[in-house]
């Protein structure tokens, strides 16, 4: 058998770069240990990512209980460079800025009506502006991840809420003054994994986000699940009401169309006979314990647990995280479709609310950039330590 000792090499850098992310302040003796990596193998790919400045020492740490050296601890080289994650709307773009252990350093936003004839100098825009306040590194912006409230596949928005973004692909967004890898991806498949890498959750979970739509990210034995064509989590376009109210997308009793902020907004409204009704009022509403206000929060209760418990069945994940500016603001509406998930099913999966708040898809775009920029497929960022 012929072996590619280039391979082994690069796995083994691999396995050594990631206990050295995922474990701040481990040591030479702690990775081989860990790894089964002989001393001296895990000596020279230290001694080569010191080199390379991706990892820094910090000094001496404690003897094991049976003496001996002090062991030299290691970490990534945290203010090495950074990683920036941007969302874009119709009207706003949001920035984020990390080191590379994934704190967070700078937050932007750029409002402007974004569209396709806009979309690169906007990016630039808010690219200088991280440069000229952020201080100068090595590898400066080790990466750029954009993402949409629609479907992106092979780096190309297929479909977006900002239809003047459709059919933009990675490529385009490039540029001299960009200068760094940038990629796409939509903001449910990033918030899914935001929940792995920064809330180090199990490796079978569901990322629901209630938003004038509801998209879901999906995360199988630790990687991101990705269909064919990149449609996979459209929960919003499932069947709740066979021959149900008509939906946009053709079909009939979509969830979208009565779950979504849209259709909560809308009957809301329709109850008050008040067409200026905003989701805010909802919530104010419902905090005042307005009962037409509770009627609408307990449909989507009900609703939503019929969706989650076919979620549920058809993946059987460990965990259901639940995302939005309602669930942010109501976390009881969360306790409550717990409940009557429970007693509509056999199969207990708990159901959170997100501790990563509305951050979540663009702390996903941060862990996405640090992945391609390490090489490093399951990161566990400490943006605490």
């Amino acid at each position: 058998m012929i072996v590619n000792r280039n391979t082994i090499r690069e796995q083994n850098e691999t396995i050594v770069l990631t206990a050295i992310i995922n474990h701040p302040n481990t040591s030479r003796a702690a990775i081989s240990h860990d790894s089964g990596l002989n001393k001296a193998t895990v000596s020279e790919i230290v001694k080569k990512l010191l080199k390379e400045k991706l990892v820094v020492e910090l000094g001496t740490g404690q003897s094991s209980v049976v003496g001996g050296r002090k062991p030299v601890l290691l970490k990534v080289n945290a203010n090495g460079g950074y990683a920036m994650s941007l969302t874009i709307t119709q009207t706003k773009i949001s920035s984020l800025v990390c080191n590379l252990q994934g704190r967070i350093v700078a937050q932007y936003d750029l409002v402007r009506k974004v569209e396709a004839s806009n979309i690169i100098d906007s990016i630039e825009e808010v690219v200088l502006y991280h440069r000229k306040n952020l201080a100068k590194t090595p590898f400066r912006f080790v990466g750029i991840v954009v993402s949409i409230d629609g479907f992106v596949h092979e780096d190309e928005i297929v479909a977006s809420t900002n239809k003047m973004l459709e059919h933009l692909t990675a490529k385009h967004l490039e540029s001299d003054a960009i200068d760094c890898p940038i990629y796409l991806e939509n903001q449910n498949n990033l918030a899914v994994i935001a929940e792995a890498v920064f809330a180090h959750s199990p490796g079978n979970i569901i990322s629901i986000d209630l938003d004038e739509g509801i998209g879901s990210g999906i995360l199988l034995q630790n990687r991101l699940f990705r269909s064919k064509n990149s449609l996979a989590g459209n929960l919003g376009h499932t069947i709740l009401y066979p021959f149900g109210k008509d939906c946009d997308c053709g079909k009939q009793g979509c969830l979208n169309r009565y779950c979504s902020t849209a259709a909560l907004v809308a009957e809301i409204r329709d109850m008050k006979k008040d067409s200026a009704l905003q989701l805010a009022d909802l919530i104010a509403l419902y905090t005042t314990g307005d009962e037409e206000a509770k009627n609408v929060v307990e449909h989507l209760v009900l609703h939503m647990s019929i969706a989650i418990g076919n979620v549920v069945s058809l993946l059987d994940p460990e965990k259901v995280y639940l995302n939005g500016e309602l669930f942010r603001s109501l976390p009881d509406c969360v306790t409550a479709i717990q409940t009557e998930l429970n007693r509509k099913s056999g199969q207990y999966v708990p159901v959170s609310l997100s501790t990563l708040g509305k951050n979540g898809a663009l702390l996903g775009g941060i862990a996405l950039a640090l992945q391609h920029f390490f090489q490093v497929p399951q990161l566990q960022l400490h943006f605490d330590d």
